[in-house]
């Protein structure tokens, strides 16, 4: 169905008139002014802020006070390995380890954006593979498979952290500090919520979450059953399957449960055979750090492919939102290869970072709803096309071709389009070049179905006397049902005068509107 509101251009004896019908993204963050650094560069700038990073970091158990740091490049140039020496060696391989390896990447990461052609950030303690002091940690080989994953499959959804027990302070806790009037544990459900009402809608996918929504009290811990971590509720549903929510019983530091918590996501996941695994989180970082990001595990390529879409998509429908233009959302996402959401999982695991709570800006946006469905559509769509084999391809219109025809006589336009635009789709026309003598007025036409390149509407110049051609200057921008806009393009079209037979109109009668079919 196509909704059609006027368009037209007229002169006192004469009417011109746009009869519009059809058959049935700084975008990744203000873009570096600075140079590209050189390989010397890379490794000696790296090496010193790391250096200052990991100064700053709090030890944990096990780890000594004097950690050096050192940077090497591979031959290929886009490998950065960060060295930290065997002092930076934890006693248990768990959450608070896997918190201050991301927070030293992703200051990598964000320092040599657009600067380098480093794609990936690794780590070596005392010159090994974390695994190697941590076997029993290291991820399981998944067999990759080309085809992509089909969209109407199951979805679990993590919402990220939640209320776990602590076992030092005997107490129960969220796992994040509040920052910027934020708990992580507590806002990310509403992430998670937003996204399964879009993956149910457009994807057709059943969903399914790690953590509980229930208002009910936990009773351990007389919190409400949303607010706790995913291990609490999977062990109060499977109860006869403490391999999925207790799945480090030799564990016996203060953060076991939490460790547990962040392990009970993929093993559950693995456990029901989801084809899926969707994590959302709010991040935290330096006092400058700030936009979404989006972390695969490293050398699984479906997942890679699935979270640069993600990316793609949740830019293109956040900075089609009003004061999200310029929201730090980078193109694509980052591997990992220490983060256990992703790495034990048997299926494509990505997690997303909305925006970081330790920034007051970022954190504003977390908060607004429109930001909130923004960024989960855009997560449900980079889901949606991954499945149809569609990477990334943002709306636009590359050109518009100028048109001729004669007066009295339908004109077609055609409006080619790129992209994956949501429809209903509305064009807006506007009228930017009008023939002295003729008053002008643009107007909109609205694709109710799913329409493909090129969507047609009709330009009708209808006179009652003959005229000498005329040409119209037009402006044409399309805008879909998420407000996705392409960026406006300009193009004519021209009025012949015509042997066929006028309709006489009396004097000062107002001009005719036609609406016709191309």
């Amino acid at each position: 169905m196509v909704r059609l509101k006027r368009l037209w251009a007229a002169s006192a004896i004469s009417a011109a008139v746009l009869s519009l019908s059809a058959p049935v993204f700084a975008q990744e963050g203000a873009a570096s002014q600075a140079a590209p650094m050189t390989r010397v560069q890379i490794e000696s700038t790296i090496a010193r802020d790391i250096q200052r990073l990991v100064d700053a970091q709090k030890r944990i158990e096990g780890q000594g006070k004097h950690v050096s740091v050192s940077a090497s490049l591979n031959t290929k140039g886009d490998v950065l390995t960060l060295n930290l020496s065997v002092e930076y060696l934890p006693k248990w391989y768990g959450a608070e380890i896997e918190d201050l390896l991301n927070e030293l990447a992703t200051a990598a990461e964000d320092r040599l954006r657009d600067r380098s052609t480093v794609k990936r950030v690794q780590f070596r303690i005392g010159g090994r593979d974390i695994y190697d002091y941590f076997p029993a940690e290291r991820p399981p080989v998944r067999k990759e498979s080309a085809a992509p994953q089909p969209t109407a499959g199951t979805i679990v959804l993590g919402a990220g952290h939640g209320i776990y027990h602590h076992y030092k302070f005997k107490d129960w806790r969220a796992q994040r500090d509040p920052s910027n009037g934020i708990t992580e544990d507590f806002i990310t459900p509403s992430f998670t919520t937003e996204l399964s009402t879009w993956l149910v809608a457009r994807s057709s996918a059943t969903t399914l979450f790690a953590r509980s929504q229930a208002t009910s009290l936990h009773e351990a811990s007389k919190q409400e059953w949303w607010k706790m971590g995913a291990r609490y509720y999977l062990q109060d549903t499977y109860p006869d399957n403490p391999e999925i929510w207790h799945s480090r019983p030799d564990d016996t530091s203060a953060l076991r449960e939490r460790n547990e918590d962040i392990n009970s996501r993929p093993l559950y996941a693995n456990f029901i055979g989801a084809t899926t695994l969707i994590h959302v989180h709010t991040n935290a970082g330096e006092a400058g750090a700030s936009g979404a990001r989006g972390f695969y595990h490293t050398g699984r390529t479906a997942d890679q492919k699935l979270a640069d879409n993600m990316m793609c998509y949740m830019g293109e429908l956040i900075h089609a939102k009003e004061g999200y233009e310029e929201y730090n959302v980078p193109k694509t996402a980052n591997a990992r290869d220490n983060l256990g959401e992703n790495s034990k999982a048997t299926m494509p695991s990505v997690i997303i970072e909305a925006g970081f709570h330790t920034n007051a800006t970022d954190a504003a946006a977390l908060q607004d709803p429109v930001f909130r469905t923004a960024a989960m559509k855009g997560v449900e769509k980079g889901y949606r096309l991954n499945g149809e084999g569609k990477a990334c391809e943002l709306f636009k219109v590359p050109k518009i071709e100028d048109s001729t025809g004669g007066q009295n006589v339908p004109i077609p336009v055609k409006v080619p389009y790129k992209g994956y635009p949501e429809f209903a789709v509305t064009a807006t026309v506007e009228i930017i070049s009008c023939p002295s003598g003729w008053t002008c007025t643009g107007g909109t036409v609205t694709y109710s179905e799913k329409t493909p390149s090129p969507l047609k509407y009709t330009f009708s110049c209808n006179v009652t006397s003959q005229m000498p051609a005329a040409t119209f200057g037009l402006r044409t921008t399309l805008k879909d049902i998420d407000d996705v806009k392409t960026k406006p393009v300009d193009h004519n079209v021209t009025c012949t005068p015509t042997n066929q037979k006028l309709v006489p109109g009396a004097a000062g009668t107002k001009p005719s509107f036609s609406i016709g079919a191309s």
